[in-house]
């Protein structure tokens, strides 16, 4: 992407942070890189493919992990402990990042290409932890009878309604981060106790 484009997806991407998808216009985005609504319009033709832009930045955004991870290979109760951590910092971090992801996920309903996009990510994600889930019953470490897609789903659907905590305290997060963690583990592991 050029630099130009850049400019103009991470504002867009701020003004949605700042007054939503609602509040969103073409020209406040073009006003902030200081250049016109033809020029913008150049780049993307439409609003809808400046916000299927966002979502494209959003998308690398999320793949970047804000938790640093070392070298040696991980079991699997540690890979899904980090998906955890990850969603925890994120909403201390970079709440941003959620909020955007929201507003998206509420324009999806309306914007077949941005629900396209998000069925994407989804798809990604929910290969991301089954490959974690396989590894573990693969490991023993995990229950042999977990339905790996239907397990994806449920740790997708909790770390997703994490993002829409973002206005709790820290602490209470970061308790609630640990509490869900906790459950899902002894889930997975079938009531094994953890090594941690």
């Amino acid at each position: 992407m050029n630099q130009r484009r850049q400019q103009i997806v991470r504002a867009a991407y701020q003004l949605i942070v700042d007054k939503g998808l609602e509040g969103f216009r073409i020209r406040d985005v073009a006003a902030k890189v200081a250049i016109n609504t033809a020029t913008l319009h150049y780049y993307f033709p439409t609003k809808e493919t400046l916000i299927q832009g966002v979502v494209l930045y959003l998308i690398e955004e999320l793949k970047r992990p804000l938790v640093p991870k070392r070298k040696e290979p991980f079991t699997a109760s540690e890979k899904l402990q980090l998906e955890f951590r990850d969603v925890g910092v994120r909403i201390r971090e970079a709440p941003d990042q959620l909020l955007v992801l929201n507003e998206l996920a509420i324009r999806s309903w309306r914007d077949p290409a941005i629900a396209r996009i998000l069925a994407h990510l989804d798809e990604l994600w929910r290969g991301h932890l089954s490959s974690i889930l396989k590894q573990g019953i693969a490991e023993g470490e995990f229950r042999s009878d977990l339905n790996v897609v239907q397990t994806a789903n449920s740790i997708m659907t909790q770390l997703r309604g994490l993002g829409l905590q973002v206005k709790l305290h820290p602490e209470q997060m970061e308790r609630l981060v640990k509490q869900i963690a906790v459950q899902t583990s002894h889930w997975v592991m079938g009531g094994k106790p953890s090594n941690k």
